[in-house]
């Protein structure tokens, strides 16, 4: 019986060696909690408790079902289900049997799903009833995925393969487990493409336990913890950060159903939540929502996902709210690399600095790694054993082309600074070149949030007629507050580069969002893609009137 990773605060790697490598696996895991503390609540998804003792019957029940069905180890096994109980049994089964577990974005549909059913070879579909309409056009178009296992209550038309409702499965008989290691791979999880296919990113069983690391070592989180996400547990930010951290910890998860506005402290209330994890998107509409007495009634110690406020707004956010937002770099390929902590002064400046266990280094173009104050890729490699992806499922070349000169290349373009803080720019593909000049998409929206009114922006990237980029700002503005773009565009200009300014302005009533609620800036640079004449033009007059 192995003991949970100890409390922090202290270095990944310290933490780390406080539990046996060998053990470092997800069943491994729950057959040490089960056999410490088979009573302790450790999440709790939507409203259902589940102890380790419950955790461990149903994910027994499910994993032998599954095995009598023909799912072995090192099968692929798809799931597409909401945050749900049965999202997190199937977790633990599907690692039980040594097979590798594939979450689906419940909000996909059509070519995008089909691209991931046929592309990750499962060899098993787990769907819950709520998304049959969804799976079941794509199941007549592919080939393979011999077995489709229904969550509730419905019907699907799966022709040429065995459909079981979960009730159906034959969970009686005896479960033999394979040896699991905790390099072998447990989970894939699609990324949405952005300039092609979505790329299957395969991590191991040690990705939970070093992911955990850092989070508990840099925030110094202990057992007592209550870690609260209002996110999909498809997304590694909920599955890792949340649900797999308070695991490894021994600590509790509160999972919800999504996020809601209106009911997101008294969620955290309830919960009794001391962390809550979000996405950059979270805090700004929380800061937006009017002022109420308990804003400060809750037993919250510290939030992430504060990337979208400026500096300035997330002083406002702590001092209204009582809590203190930490800021880090991460990926679903590479969980945090780069965080700070609660405490540290410099935690607005940046996105934290590189974490012990990591190393880090800014490229140019020829993989040359730049000096302090200068932009270029964001590049990290691992300085603990199989803390980062093992690959791209199926795509050899996407692996070597993202681990080339030894170094994973991020996509993002960031500068390390003096003092070894991280600050990121921008994604490589929102970056706009525009007359010569790389214009952060970034620096132009913090630049349209600081000015009153605004309540979301969003900078893209639209054709230019040289054969370069203009940059297009879209805004939406705070509930009952009018559109002003004329002063909008004049406070661009006194904030931005000349060749930062935006040449268009569109107000918008709200913005595409993905599953975890980021604003879908592919869609906006398709649908900015040919601007409409009557925009506001920056290099024109100041207009005496809005933008259609």
């Amino acid at each position: 019986m192995t003991p949970p990773m100890r409390p922090g605060p202290g270095s990944p790697p310290e933490l780390l060696a406080s539990v046996p490598f060998a053990q470092r696996t997800i069943a491994g895991l729950l057959h040490d909690r089960v056999a410490d503390t088979p009573d302790h609540p450790v999440v709790e998804v939507d409203g259902e408790p589940l102890t380790w003792a419950a955790l461990e019957h149903r994910s027994r029940v499910l994993a032998a079902g599954l095995a009598s069905a023909g799912v072995e180890r090192g099968d692929v096994v798809c799931q597409m289900a909401g945050n749900t109980a049965g999202h997190v049994v199937a977790v633990f089964a599907v690692a039980r049997l040594g097979a590798v577990e594939c979450p689906l974005n419940t909000g996909l549909r059509g070519e995008p799903l089909r691209h991931i059913l046929g592309h990750s070879g499962a060899r098993a579909l787990l769907v819950e009833a709520t998304y049959l309409e969804r799976v079941e056009p794509e199941l007549v178009r592919l080939d393979g995925i011999p077995l489709v296992v229904v969550r509730g209550t419905g019907v699907v038309d799966a022709p040429g393969r065995t459909v079981l409702a979960e009730t159906e499965l034959s969970g009686s008989g005896e479960l033999r487990e394979p040896e699991t290691r905790p390099q072998d791979a447990a989970t894939i999880i699609y990324t949405s493409g952005t300039t092609g296919p979505a790329k299957g990113v395969v991590l191991p069983h040690h990705f939970a336990f070093t992911a955990a690391a850092v989070k508990i070592g840099t925030w110094g989180l202990g057992p007592s913890d209550v870690l609260f996400s209002p996110l999909p547990l498809f997304h590694a930010n909920a599955r890792y950060s949340t649900l797999l951290t308070a695991c490894v910890l021994n600590a509790r998860a509160v999972v919800v159903e999504r996020f809601s506005a209106s009911r997101f402290w008294d969620q955290v209330r309830k919960a009794r939540a001391t962390e809550v994890g979000t996405v950059g998107t979270i805090p700004p509409i929380l800061l937006e929502r009017p002022e109420h007495p308990r804003d400060r009634d809750h037993e919250v110690r510290m939030m992430h996902g504060a990337g979208a406020l400026d500096p300035a707004k997330r002083e406002a956010f702590e001092r209204r709210f009582g809590v203190r937002l930490v800021t880090g770099f991460s990926m679903t390929e590479t969980s945090h690399f780069s965080t700070t902590s609660p405490d540290d002064p410099g935690r607005y400046r940046a996105a934290g600095r590189p974490v012990a266990g990591f190393a880090v280094t800014i490229l140019d173009d020829q993989d040359q790694s730049l000096p302090p104050g200068h932009v270029g890729e964001i590049a990290v490699r691992p300085e603990m054993p199989f803390s980062m992806l093992l690959g791209y499922h199926r795509d050899p070349h996407a692996t070597v082309e993202a681990f080339r000169n030894l170094w994973f290349h991020t996509g993002d373009l960031g500068l390390l600074d003096q003092d070894g803080y991280l600050h990121w720019v921008d994604r490589r593909k929102d970056a706009i070149r525009r007359k010569g000049e790389m214009v952060s998409s970034r620096d132009v929206e913090v630049a349209a949030l600081s000015f009153p009114g605004v309540a979301e922006a969003a900078a893209v990237g639209v054709p230019g007629e040289l054969g370069e980029e203009e940059v297009a700002l879209l805004v939406r503005w705070k509930e009952g507050d009018s559109a002003q773009l004329d002063a909008l565009l004049r406070h661009c200009r006194a904030a931005l580069p000349d060749y930062a300014v935006p040449s268009y302005l569109r107000t918008v009533k709200s913005f595409p969002r993905t599953a975890t609620h980021k604003i879908d800036k592919r869609t906006l640079r398709e649908a900015s893609a040919s601007v409409p004449a009557g925009e506001v033009l920056s290099s024109a007059p100041l207009p005496k009137g809005g933008a259609p």
